[in-house]
């Protein structure tokens, strides 16, 4: 199961990995989860008050969908869980969760760095303005 999708406004953690949970299957022994944040300093501006995130191509969610599909099938994974969050955003804001599932461990840990470095390769949302 792929969900996939950018969003604006605080990202929902518990809600989201209780909902995941409740999907899982007896088949999978493996869920990792990635809880990106905005950290100081930041990787293109030392100091800042705030970042701004855009959609830097048409569909994101379509494009998110289409890692986290890429994923499931390199991978082997049951459940595929990937939420960005778009707008302004403070330090130590929650900007990125990733969760898997998968029977063993290292697919699924692999998947979900994976799945991490290619949201950033694919370039899909961007940095466009600092605060």
């Amino acid at each position: 199961m792929i969900t996939a999708y950018a969003m604006a406004g605080a990202i929902d953690h518990a809600r989201l990995y209780e909902s995941f949970l409740s999907l899982e299957g007896d088949c999978d022994g493996t869920v990792v989860l990635h809880h990106g944040r905005v950290k100081r300093p930041g990787k293109q501006i030392a100091s800042f008050s705030a970042v701004e995130l855009k959609a830097l191509v048409p569909d994101v969610d379509e494009c998110l969908a289409g890692v986290a599909r890429r994923a499931e099938r390199d991978f082997g994974l049951s459940q595929v869980l990937i939420v960005h969050r778009l707008g302004r955003l403070e330090a130590r804001e929650s900007i990125l969760l990733v969760a898997v599932s998968a029977p063993t461990r290292r697919p699924g840990f692999e998947a979900c760095a994976w799945i991490v470095d290619e949201i950033k390769k694919e370039g899909l949302i961007g940095l466009v303005e600092l605060a």
